[in-house]
């Protein structure tokens, strides 16, 4: 079953009514920088395939690493 981070980090995701500070987990992320309109550039373009795909790879590598672990039950 997938990890679902709006479930674990509710205070994170789902806010209260008066405001409170709340403790964030370090958290590793990908991302690209850049700068224009996303809809008329072409590096924006770029950017997205390249994150899609790193995003991909990496998903693709920890399922194969889990299921050679025996902790996916496919």
């Amino acid at each position: 079953m997938p990890f679902d981070f709006k479930k674990e980090y509710k205070e994170m995701y789902q806010p209260k009514i008066t405001p409170s500070i709340i403790d964030i987990p370090q958290m590793t992320f990908i991302a690209v920088d850049g700068k224009g309109d996303p809809n008329t550039t072409e590096e924006y373009a770029k950017a997205i395939e390249l994150l899609y795909g790193l995003s991909y790879a990496i998903r693709t590598a920890a399922c194969l690493f889990l299921i050679k672990a025996n902790f996916c039950g496919q």
